[in-house]
């Protein structure tokens, strides 16, 4: 929040909204083959699906501490980027579509430290693709 006094509103706000938007993007037997419009999307603006996984889990694995890796609309691009804490791409104007809680809470049951792991399975394993496809527009 730029206002300080206003910190505690917008980290509880920015962490509802982005646990909102995460359960919506996975799926018990996610992943796999995307519908054609987003998978469309993604290959002109990475050139590949493979090259947007490899860029969606390093934003992931680079996020410093606690945070957030990101699929997000920006001025009618899809762009990869990632926040720190209870931050979003709406705070830059962009439209984030998919996400994933990079939380230490999020992962650690399962994968320890091994937050890599964890993103590979979230966007080969659980990724529920026909929702990000729905938030295209």
């Amino acid at each position: 929040a730029k206002d300080a006094s206003k910190a505690a509103i917008f980290n509880n706000a920015g962490q509802h909204w982005n646990h909102i938007l995460f359960w919506n993007c996975m799926k018990p037997k996610g992943g796999g083959a995307m519908p054609a419009a987003l998978e469309k999307r993604i290959i002109a603006d990475f050139g590949s699906v493979e090259k947007f996984k490899e860029d969606f889990i390093q934003a992931g694995i680079t996020q410093f501490g606690s945070g957030w890796a990101w699929l997000a609309i920006q001025n009618g691009k899809l762009v990869v980027t990632k926040t720190a804490n209870a931050s979003n791409p709406l705070v830059d104007n962009m439209k984030p579509i998919f996400g994933c809680d990079v939380w230490e809470h999020a992962y650690y049951v399962d994968y320890k430290n091994r937050r890599p792991d964890y993103l590979k399975a979230f966007v080969n394993e659980l990724a529920n693709w026909e929702f990000v496809a729905s938030q295209l527009n």
